[in-house]
């Protein structure tokens, strides 16, 4: 495969920053759709992600797009002026507004014009994402949790611990800007704006298909939370798969071949799925209406 070529796109925000949406185009590939990649919390660069090259050489669409984080660093450190666009609400209307420039400028289908791969922390933006738009045919979540809230999950790494428990209900009722909590990468503002959320209830009324992938020693997001997840996805009728593997949270990508690590089997998964829509049409209609006025 050639090189994949890469464009930016500027789209501005309400207090005139602008958002830039990273446009990758492998020459090969379904040329009406997109695979949108959503990183987790760190705020690194697209090219400073060790696992990115993967996506770009096996994703199944001509495109590839991320929305990038403002202020970020080859060294996952967040910058100054991150906090402004920080919170998930910020988040989800950012990639909503690229979802719908990227359908004219890359002139994708009308319906279910976006596969996406979110992981860790990005699981959230996804499943917003997927549950407010008609625009996602698919939705793999690596290392995401997403049964269990934020905090919750932070509840059963943490086993209790009350001095932990403290700092949290802090950053729930008073967060600092200027401050991160848990490493450099994680703004207070964002962990108040996360703590109380988790993927289930995005996902009311999205009937795509859904991956879970999870490591089963991660400690980073427990897999409790990923099962949780996929009990409720059961429960409501979505078609959802589920993959656990024994690693941690980066699902093998450091020490697995790419077919095996959690990244090969959900682009595989996604590959998947795009022929199956390929050989039903149906599957990529335009919804129903649920009424006729």
């Amino acid at each position: 495969m050639a090189e994949p070529e890469r464009r930016d796109l500027q789209i501005r925000r309400a207090d005139d920053s602008l958002l830039t949406v990273e446009i990758y185009d492998r020459k090969v590939g379904s040329p009406d759709q997109a695979l949108m990649v959503l990183q987790g919390s760190a705020c690194n660069t697209t090219q400073s992600l060790a696992w990115f090259d993967q996506v770009l050489r096996e994703a199944s669409t001509r495109w590839v797009v991320v929305v990038a984080k403002d202020a970020s660093s080859d060294a996952g450190v967040c910058g100054p002026g991150y906090e402004a666009h920080a919170t998930e609400e910020a988040r989800w209307f950012d990639h909503l507004s690229a979802a719908r420039r990227l359908k004219q400028e890359l002139k994708l289908r009308d319906h279910g014009a976006f596969q996406l791969l979110a992981v860790s922390a990005g699981g959230l933006t996804a499943c917003a994402m997927a549950g407010a738009s008609e625009d996602v045919s698919a939705l793999a979540l690596l290392s995401t949790g997403g049964g269990l809230t934020f905090r919750d999950e932070l509840e059963i790494l943490t086993k209790g611990d009350p001095k932990f428990a403290e700092q949290r209900l802090r950053i729930q009722s008073d967060p600092r800007l200027g401050k991160t909590w848990m490493g450099q990468t994680n703004p207070e503002i964002w962990w108040w704006s996360v703590l109380g959320k988790r993927c289930l209830p995005l996902l009311d009324g999205y009937r795509g298909a859904v991956l879970v992938v999870h490591g089963v020693k991660d400690t980073s997001t427990p897999i409790e939370s990923a099962r949780t997840l996929v009990r409720g996805l059961e429960a409501r009728g979505v078609e959802v798969s589920d993959i656990e593997l024994p690693t941690e949270h980066d699902l093998g990508t450091k020490d697995l071949p790419p077919e095996e690590n959690g990244l090969g089997r959900a682009l595989a998964w996604l590959k998947g799925e795009l022929n199956r829509e390929a050989e039903n049409p149906l599957l990529s209609a335009e919804p129903t209406p649920a009424f006729d006025p």
